[in-house]
């Protein structure tokens, strides 16, 4: 059966809301990698459409359908794009109503029979669809019917094969310049799925955790060097490092490998003695989820930690010479504009070497959509829904204006100092460091220009 999988139409001046450049911030979209290579073992014939990295727009997937003809059309469907992906919906049965089309993702995970009544779908995907996806291809009459299906989240991760890259350019994907240190090429992988904590913020709070054996991401990695040079990692994982075992036991298998990489993870999951092995085996970026400076806007959102517990954490990575990509937010439950500069006095007293400043967003699924009215306002229409644009509004704040202002406020008092300044330039080894240092400026200076409309 010939299925094609798409990820809708996305720029990135619509994805930050505001006009950043072409400076990378392209990811591969692994999740429909993964679903490819559960069809093509089971013999089926896949494409897939990753419509921002090419910048493809509608008319493009209707040449690519009246190409391919495929008989099963594949969504990803994320909050920020659901009008979007409306369209696409509406189109495709315009042209060819044979077409059986399914949605998967974010979105239709979280509201599956809003996404059924709203959008001309036939199957919409709910959780994990890898162990599914093929016995729905093989009974398709009878899911059609269904409409909205239950699927299990993977128990063992290992038994999944590695996500279809061949499918795409894979030379097209670069991350923002934060993020990568080494090109080309930068690839992003996952080593485990769901997060055990409960961050009222973060749609996979409570997700049940399950990790891949480090043999099985070596493997990975392997191949993905062999075919496609990849010289540098960044792991997607929300915490890689919450078994502390299997980190350590990965950073073996990775000095090894000679490889550069970067990840994701909590400041409660670090010591010392595991910052420095990770920096042996090659590790180079950590990014952390700070969040605040205030311990009450912490337990509002659930982070269970607390300011000194983040600044020792810190203080561990930066004496194991790794670099922190610090994480941010602006407009959370019970903040007001005074709350928001002790968050911003925060970053400037920990210096890491890039700070994040995203605007707090209730998506639905989470806690704090579920309870957005005991601590703000909430614009429910989902296009800005991508956290750089105040779509939600907290009681301590007069208005959306004076919220934009203080994000604007928060990279301005932390970029623009003569001190930060002076430790990039410091840290310019090579001419990569030079474009990335450029690149990242322009992200900057992107942000602190006048908010852009997000619409497609």
């Amino acid at each position: 059966m010939k299925v094609l999988l798409i990820f809708p139409p996305q720029n990135l001046k619509a994805r930050y809301s505001h006009n950043i450049g072409n400076v990378g911030g392209f990811l591969p979209p692994l999740g429909l990698c993964y679903m490819a290579a559960v069809l093509e073992k089971a013999k089926h014939e896949v494409r897939i459409m990753d419509c921002p990295v090419n910048d493809y727009r509608i008319n493009h997937i209707m040449d690519e359908i009246n190409s391919f003809k495929p008989e099963v059309v594949g969504l990803a469907a994320i909050t920020s794009l659901a009008k979007v992906t409306k369209g696409i919906c509406t189109e495709i049965k315009k042209q060819s109503p044979n077409i059986t089309i399914m949605i998967g993702g974010p979105h239709a995970t979280i509201m599956p029979k809003e996404v059924a009544k709203e959008m001309e779908v036939d199957i919409v995907l709910v959780d994990e669809a890898d162990n599914k996806i093929v016995e729905i291809l093989e009974d398709l009459p009878k899911y059609k019917k269904e409409k909205i299906v239950e699927c299990e989240k993977v128990k063992d991760l290992n038994v999944l094969p590695y996500p279809a890259r061949h499918l795409l350019d894979m030379k097209k994907y670069t991350s923002l310049p934060n993020a990568y240190k080494t090109t080309p090429y930068v690839t992003h992988m996952v080593t485990s799925r769901g997060c055990p904590y409960t961050c009222t913020f973060c749609f996979d709070a409570l997700g049940k955790f399950r990790q891949r054996s480090v043999e099985n991401v070596i493997g990975e990695i392997k191949l993905m060097q062999k075919e496609y040079g990849v010289k540098e990692i960044a792991f997607w994982d929300d915490i890689l490092t919450l078994n502390k075992d299997w980190t350590h036991k990965l950073c073996d298998a990775l000095e090894k490998e000679k490889i550069v990489w970067s990840c994701y993870t909590r400041l409660n999951l670090v010591d010392l003695p595991l910052l420095k092995h990770m920096k042996k085996a090659g590790c180079w970026n950590i990014f952390y989820g700070i969040e605040s400076g205030d311990d009450e806007l912490l337990k509002n959102i659930r982070k269970m930690m607390t300011v000194d517990q983040m600044k020792q954490s810190i203080r561990w990575t930066q004496e194991a010479g790794i670099e922190i990509r610090g994480s941010f937010m602006i407009g959370l439950p019970g903040e007001t504009p005074e709350k928001a500069q002790k968050t911003i006095d925060l970053a400037i007293e920990l210096e890491p070497d890039y700070a994040q400043f995203s605007i707090t967003t209730p998506y639905p699924g989470t806690q704090l959509w579920d309870s957005y009215e005991k601590w703000g306002t909430l614009d429910k229409s989902f296009e800005d829904y991508h956290g750089w644009s105040p779509v939600f509004v907290p009681h301590g704040y007069k208005d959306r204006k004076e919220l934009m202002a203080m994000h604007k406020k928060a990279f301005r008092q932390f970029y623009m100092r003569p001190k930060y300044m002076i430790k990039r330039l410091s840290k310019i080894k090579s001419w990569n460091d030079i474009k990335r240092n450029m690149q990242g400026a322009k992200v900057v200076l992107g942000m602190l220009k006048k908010e852009k409309s997000s619409g497609f």
